[in-house]
């Protein structure tokens, strides 16, 4: 007997919840798989890069530079800029050729900071 009340009231209970209208996600940040993820414009991160990258060299101007990506370590970096779309990062370094420029996308850094 205490077994169909049990499963009428679970069916009452998902009904209720089926019931409710869906709430939709907020405009800047969302949960996914009880993590917060929050959406940033990639200009506005790429500015948020060339501005650290301004700060590191400002602070201590004697120290190396050094910018992490997902596929590699690009060390010795003297200038970084950023692209007019705001997607792609210019990255200067000193070589034995001269300076090297690489393009790095956004959303490839990881990381800028002194080199060790």
């Amino acid at each position: 007997m205490k077994l169909p009340l049990i499963l009428l009231l679970a069916n009452a209970l998902v009904a209720q919840e089926a019931a409710k209208p869906a709430t939709p996600p907020a405009t800047v940040a969302a949960v996914i798989d009880n993590k917060s993820v929050m959406i940033i414009d990639p200009k506005a991160r790429t500015n948020d890069y060339v501005q650290s990258f301004d700060f590191l060299r400002k602070d201590k101007p004697t120290l190396k530079i050094m910018v992490r990506t997902t596929q590699s370590i690009i060390m010795g970096v003297t200038d970084v800029t950023a692209s007019a779309s705001g997607t792609l990062l210019m990255i200067k370094t000193l070589s034995n050729q001269g300076t090297k420029t690489q393009f790095v996308p956004v959303e490839q850094i990881m990381e800028i900071n002194y080199s060790p």
